[in-house]
């Protein structure tokens, strides 16, 4: 039966794609529809930042590059979804780019956090392609005793072609693919895990407030298109950190232990959800104190206002609010993440 797309409505995805996430144990954040980001969701280690449309021809660079650069700060996942483009429907099971991100239909998003049936093809300018795994090609075309040039001539490409494939992940057409796996009888193709993180851009228009964050060794970065001012991001030793990046690149039995104790460096305890006061009233703090709350709990990291005005307000809407005078005072991050706490186990207890 044909599906009639045109009755679906960009408020329809976000309703459905939020239940399904909740269905299959991802919390979930509010809706931020006028964000560089709609979601954001975490399931366990997996960390996905979503951003949705009806036609991904709407997706422009500079919101691109935004949602690239938040998902590298957070160590999140960024996956467009969408229903078509200016001229096509999305198919299923295909991953698209947009500005180097990727872009997935809702039914594909659907299958992989449902059935956890990832997507194989990479659609492309020039067609579609997907990944070989090359190792595996190698370990059969030696179990069949079939050299580089007589697997080559059966698969109708050049040897060196065959050379290249088994040198690693490298793509190729979906037809040339399909000849190799009948001939070899085994899969080949390569899984795009879109849930696992690439991205290490992060949010790079540093600001000269608050300055006390400054002096405590944050670098501030302001973000124009997300529910909160800033990220402040605290400074690590550059040689605890290229020794780390050092050890993800040359060691790829460890790639996933490496990521994880980067992630534990980057993020704990590093990264501040910052917002400013900025002679806002006091329900748009409320309402930025709300969203903030509910973005720093997904993604785990602690939130804060800074404020200048003597209001004697320790939290607001439950994120702890720290003033610039107790800034001063303090000298070193750690003084600041205890009082972070103190005032979020305040609330907890009153």
């Amino acid at each position: 039966m044909k599906v009639d797309y045109s009755s679906i409505t960009r408020e329809n995805m976000l309703y459905d794609i939020n239940i399904l996430l909740n269905t299959y144990d991802f919390q979930t954040s509010n809706i931020y529809d006028r964000s560089c980001f709609d979601i954001l969701a975490r399931r366990d280690d997996i960390l996905i930042i979503l951003k949705i449309y009806k036609n991904i021809d709407s997706l422009t660079q500079t919101q691109a590059e935004e949602l690239s650069k938040v998902a590298g700060t957070f160590l999140a996942s960024p996956i467009i979804i969408g229903l078509k483009s200016k001229h096509n429907y999305l198919e299923e099971d295909v991953v698209y780019e947009r500005y180097e991100l990727p872009v997935i239909s809702p039914q594909t998003l659907c299958n992989i956090i449902a059935n956890e049936i990832h997507p194989e093809i990479l659609s492309k300018r020039g067609g579609y392609y997907v990944k070989v795994n090359g190792e595996l090609l190698k370990q059969m075309r030696e179990k069949y005793n079939l050299s580089l040039k007589e697997l080559a001539d059966l698969s109708h490409v050049s040897r060196e072609t065959i050379y290249k494939y088994e040198q690693g992940n490298s793509q190729t057409y979906p037809e040339t693919l399909l000849m190799l796996e009948e001939i070899l009888n085994t899969n080949l193709a390569v899984d795009i895990n879109l849930f696992e993180s690439d991205y290490y851009k992060s949010l790079d228009r540093k600001i000269k407030e608050p300055r006390e964050l400054i002096k405590l060794g944050y670098d501030v970065k302001s973000s124009n298109k997300t529910p909160f001012d800033a990220i402040s991001e605290r400074k690590l030793e550059n040689k605890k950190l290229n020794k780390l990046k050092e050890k993800l690149d040359n060691t790829l039995l460890e790639v996933e232990k490496l990521k994880s104790e980067v992630n534990k460096q980057r993020v704990r305890n590093n990264i501040l959800i910052t917002n400013m006061e900025r002679k806002r009233n006091e329900k748009k703090l409320n309402q930025i104190a709300e969203q903030t709350r509910d973005i720093a709990e997904i993604t785990q990291n602690e939130a804060l206002f800074v404020l200048e005005d003597s209001k004697d307000k320790k939290t607001i809407k439950k994120v702890p609010s720290i003033y610039t005078w107790e800034l001063k005072d303090m000298d070193n991050f750690e003084d600041l993440i205890k009082l972070i706490k103190e005032r979020k186990k305040e609330v907890e207890d009153s």
